[in-house]
């Protein structure tokens, strides 16, 4: 997700206000990695002190998996659970967060492949009234002029409901609510947009992929969560992977922190449910399956048709230091040639990252289960192990 970063501090601190009753995420309990990672990959060393230089300058825990000419080293550190003293493994469930509309958006592909599946390569340019009610379209500045493609590439200038302190406030009065679309929607309603038309720009907008995954609800009939499983998750032995709000977590479930009161103390934030399982985010999985979701999507490109691909790797002008394709996501831009494909993921408690980089061919795949979504001391230190990771591999 992306927030306005003065919400998520703020709001964070009135979290232990309130019970957290029926928690999706409780007590921790280990759980045993395969050994199939490359033990003696050049990286390794590299990695393994990466990790625990980073588990020094404070983030709780890891898991992280690289892959390159010389084979895939997989390896962790720190903590699942800092108050049961659970170490993180690489089997471990975390949040992917905004992963997620990489999934979603690789599903909507996938149905267009399918003759009968309700969605066909035309739909892309179709507008969203095809299948979503005006009456909803019509109380959401450019909802109505937007199409599904510029929903999947944040073209629509909608205004994201993740910057909404009405929203957080809803959150922090029920944090364990299942959000349904429609109840996520009015937060937007009668909020001005980004910009003025569809396809100006892109800026990016959480609430596009809940009209997405509304879009494949309606022109499939089938819900989109069951879609995922069938079609995606299952057919790539996803079997650790879970949609948040549609599916029950594990109990190897890793806990998510974050420095609530911002003095360098670590608060339990893993039971805040911001929306998960309406299109935007909610996954929960670990390195294992999501190299099994990189290698076939983006490293093998043996799960989309060619015409899949081209279509979602057509690029939005830049928001920032990123561009947008449809459904994907492209970063580390100021590395010129040398940049990623993939998606990130950024929640309250959690923090992901999937990409290739074609240029040299490689994959990274990490999470840390601390959010960085808010301003904290500890986001320049996991932007810093970001970085340090991707220097290493272009060496």
């Amino acid at each position: 997700m992306k927030t306005k970063m003065f919400i998520v501090p703020v709001l964070l601190v009135l979290l232990g206000l309130y019970a957290c009753n029926d928690a999706d995420i409780e007590r921790t309990s280990n759980c045993i990695s395969p050994s199939n990672s490359t033990p003696d990959h050049p990286k390794a060393g590299a990695m393994r002190a990466l990790i625990d230089e980073f588990l020094t300058k404070g983030l709780p825990g890891i898991s992280l998996s690289i892959e390159n000419a010389d084979g895939n080293w997989v390896g962790s550190g720190g903590f699942a659970s800092l108050e049961d003293n659970i170490p993180f493994e690489p089997c471990h469930v975390s949040k992917a967060a905004s992963i997620t509309k990489f999934m979603v958006g690789t599903l909507v592909f996938k149905l267009m492949e399918t003759p009968g599946s309700g969605l066909t390569y035309d739909d892309l340019n179709k507008p969203l009234s095809t299948w979503i009610d005006k009456d909803i379209l019509g109380k959401i500045e450019n909802a109505s002029e937007s199409t599904l493609k510029n929903c999947m590439q944040h073209t629509t200038g909608i205004f994201d409901i993740i910057t909404s302190n009405e929203f957080y406030l809803a959150v922090l009065n029920d944090p364990n609510k299942h959000w349904k679309q429609t109840e996520l929607l009015k937060f937007a309603y009668g909020q001005k947009s980004e910009f003025a038309s569809p396809g100006d720009t892109a800026i990016y907008s959480n609430t596009n992929t809940i009209f997405v995954s509304m879009v494949i609800d309606k022109a499939t009939g089938i819900p989109h969560e069951k879609l995922l499983r069938e079609r995606l998750l299952d057919p790539l032995g996803m079997t650790n992977t879970y949609y948040q709000g549609r599916e029950p977590l594990p109990d190897f479930t890793a806990q998510g922190y974050y420095d609530l009161y911002n003095k360098k103390m670590l608060s339990n934030v893993s039971n805040l449910i911001t929306g998960s399982g309406n299109g935007y985010g909610g996954m929960f999985s670990s390195v294992y399956d999501l190299k099994k979701f990189c290698d076939a999507v983006l490293v093998n490109e043996t799960f989309l048709s060619q015409r899949s691909l081209d279509s979602m790797m057509q690029w939005s002008v830049p928001d920032g230091i990123n561009n947008y394709g449809v459904g994907v996501m492209k970063k580390f831009n100021t590395r010129g040639a040398d940049y990623g494909v993939g998606h990130s993921g950024r929640d309250v408690g959690y923090s992901a990252d999937l990409f290739y980089f074609p240029n040299k061919q490689f994959s990274m795949i990490f999470f840390v289960n601390y959010g960085t979504d808010g301003d904290s001391y500890l986001r320049p230190v996991f932007r810093e192990f970001e970085a340090r990771v991707i220097d290493e591999m272009l060496k």
